[in-house]
């Protein structure tokens, strides 16, 4: 395996690959951005934004993507990659403003969240340990207005445990050999999402299936799939087509206020199928072509502050909602209690993102 790895790393030496280290795409920090803004919306007001819920799938397949490259990255620098920083840089990336977020919660449970305090305070224990996800397959169908999104976090980082420890045990193959590596992570993905499909949904009637790890990993796993191909291909890759990119961009923006008419009768979550391998190619679009006009019109003050602060919006936005309801202030109108609400959301996201986030992230 030695004999490999060095045979490796000195080929890639000569290898003139059509893309070096990412840098900092401001593109992509407004794609989080609008992914983030369509799981405000979706909470916000569900009747119309009903397939908002789709931002957690771009989040899914951008951070695959990016964590991906940066780990190819530092193999190429050193040879190696660096476990114990790689969880030292999430844990201090993700725990103190998801703690500070808890703490408040757990606080207001006994308060202004009593009426669900008891769901509040047990989902806070599952989401502390990174399992927000296990809290449906433990406790059931259980409405959970204030952590609800949590899973999504729990399932990422499940994820993550697993995926640089792959890396790092067969490096021979995960940068020796990346196309038979592409085809073994293809084969894998699929057959989960046929096993969860047919077996879990369609035999045994599970409903709480997208909450069991790695069964849900299909966005993450296009991430992390298109990270290796775009890192590890030999001369050009394939060019841009704008059709292809009208229909990635159509698929969501349909969704996102039609899917209130089918979401109902989607047992088998076949959305995902075609919104996940969209959002793929989007990124693609927006990574290899940044100066492509549809692409720098994600290069805005709004969608790039959204996406800057999208952690910390995404973590207070909910709580926040469920506090600002209409049996809480039935004397505020409802166009008064929907900007509260945003407001609201904003200024506590901005509040976790400059007094948590940055000073966490600068020490």
């Amino acid at each position: 395996m030695a004999f490999a790895i060095a045979e490796f790393a000195s080929v890639r030496q000569e290898r003139q690959l059509p893309y070096g280290p990412l840098g900092h795409l401001r593109p992509l920090d407004g794609l989080r951005g609008i992914a983030v803004m369509a799981v405000f919306l979706v909470h916000l007001y569900s009747p119309v934004f009903g397939g908002g819920g789709w931002g957690v799938d771009l989040f899914f397949v951008i951070s695959g993507f990016l964590i991906t490259k940066l780990l190819y990255e530092e193999y190429d620098r050193s040879q190696r990659v660096d476990l114990r920083g790689f969880y030292l840089r999430r844990l201090f990336r993700l725990q103190p403003a998801m703690l500070v977020l808890l703490a408040v919660v757990v606080i207001a449970s006994f308060g202004a969240f009593s009426a669900v305090g008891g769901v509040v305070r047990r989902q806070a224990l599952y989401t502390v340990l990174l399992s927000g996800n296990l809290f449906a397959i433990g406790e059931g169908s259980v409405a959970r207005p204030v952590l609800g999104h949590t899973w999504s976090l729990g399932l990422e980082e499940q994820f993550y445990l697993v995926w640089p420890f792959l890396l790092v045990a067969i490096p021979a193959v995960a940068y020796g050999r990346p196309a038979q590596f592409l085809r073994g992570l293809a084969f894998v993905t699929i057959g989960m999402i046929l096993f969860a499909r047919v077996v879990v949904i369609g035999i045994l009637d599970y409903p709480h299936w997208q909450s069991i790890p790695f069964f849900n990993i299909d966005g993450l796993a296009m991430g992390c799939m298109l990270a290796i191909y775009l890192h590890t291909t030999v001369g050009r890759a394939p060019r841009v087509r704008p059709w292809m990119l009208a229909i990635a961009v159509a698929i969501p923006a349909v969704d996102l206020f039609a899917a209130s008419a089918y979401l109902g009768s989607d047992t088998y979550a076949l959305r995902e199928l075609l919104l996940r391998p969209a959002f793929a190619y989007i990124v693609f679009v927006v990574v290899t072509q940044p100066a492509y006009a549809p692409v720098t019109w994600l290069d805005n003050r709004l969608l790039i502050f959204l996406g800057k602060i999208s952690y910390s919006l995404y973590l207070w936005h909910l709580p926040v909602f469920y506090y600002f309801t209409d049996e809480r202030f039935p004397e505020v109108g409802r166009i008064e209690l929907v900007l509260a609400k945003v407001a609201a959301a904003l200024l506590a996201a901005c509040g976790s993102f400059y007094f948590v986030e940055q000073p966490v992230l600068a020490w």
